[in-house]
């Protein structure tokens, strides 16, 4: 089954209303909310979608978003998963478990969670001056790729040990409401899980409902920056794998609508199956002729056995 965020629209469209008319009018069965919804926005949803065609599958940690300050951003990354501040990583389980909540009041099967990250200096203007210069894989910019991985994997640890933390909690939350939880792969070096992190994460929360949530356009840039080995993420993780943010890129620039862009879709045919959830997941800019477009491409390419 094919589903496509609310991503597309909630950045834009707070009334409850005109966004659920703006993703009925898709051909389109099913939707992920996103982490841009407000709490009164929510409510509103909760009621029109008990008399929708639409299924909600899956949501975006954090659902509803935190009252925020003015100025300030909607964000999976709003409170962090490993903050090493006590107080902050309690806010961010307390604000989950309320998504979890929210996810099985709307009968979704999924949360998709953002790990946190490694506080260090990320000097990612110079990575991309690199790539845009079309320097990438010369001996200066990979040097100093190394570098600063090894600066994180440095200090990562406790980071990884106040993630774990976390999902040890949510993982009873989830398992209470019947709700499994996607660890998804990131956009920035600095962010976790790490390649090999999500290998000790689910050694550590072996039997938990925890799984691994890809996202095609991260790990496309993450490739494209030598950051990671390309397929790399599917192939070590293909056992877990319960979801998967479905979007094109053209260089460093993702959530493009599937087709528009340069990665090969085609690669996920092995890796998929129907009982998956899959969520195409698009900025706002895209037009709707384009996510149309989009989905059309999705199921043109990848074949029933998959969707």
């Amino acid at each position: 089954m094919l589903a496509l965020s609310t991503s597309w629209k909630s950045a834009k469209t707070v009334e409850a209303r005109a966004l659920l008319q703006s993703l009925e009018s898709l051909p389109i069965s099913s939707i992920e909310l996103d982490y841009r919804i407000s709490e009164p926005t929510l409510e509103d949803l909760k009621k029109l979608l008990a008399k929708s065609r639409l299924k909600v599958v899956s949501v975006h940690n954090y659902l509803p978003k935190p009252v925020m300050p003015p100025g300030a951003r909607a964000s999976g990354d709003f409170y962090l998963l490993s903050s090493l501040d006590k107080d902050e990583r309690r806010r961010a389980v307390r604000r989950t478990q309320k998504t979890i909540e929210n996810a099985d009041e709307l009968g979704a099967r999924a949360v998709v969670l953002h790990g946190g990250r490694v506080e260090m200096e990320r000097e990612l203007s110079e990575l991309y001056h690199y790539f845009e210069s079309d320097l990438i894989f010369s001996k200066t910019a990979q040097a100093f790729i190394q570098k600063k991985l090894k600066q994180r994997d440095k200090i990562k640890g406790e980071y990884l040990e106040s993630l774990l933390t976390s999902l040890n909690e949510l993982c009873r939350t989830a398992e209470k409401h019947n709700v499994l939880l996607g660890l998804e792969n990131r956009f920035h070096y600095d962010e976790l899980p790490t390649l090999n992190d999500f290998e000790h994460i689910f050694t550590e929360l072996d039997g938990a409902p925890l799984g691994y949530w890809h996202d095609t356009g991260h790990a496309h840039v993450n490739e494209q920056l030598t950051i990671v080995p390309a397929g790399s993420l599917l192939r070590k993780y293909a056992d877990k794998l319960i979801g998967v943010h479905l979007h094109d890129a053209i260089d460093l620039e993702d959530h493009l609508s599937p087709g528009c862009g340069e990665i090969d879709f085609r690669g996920l045919k092995s890796y998929l199956r129907p009982d998956m959830m899959k969520v195409i997941e698009l900025k706002s800019p895209v037009k709707k002729s384009g996510v149309i477009q989009g989905i059309h491409f999705i199921r043109k390419i990848l074949p029933r056995t998959c969707l």
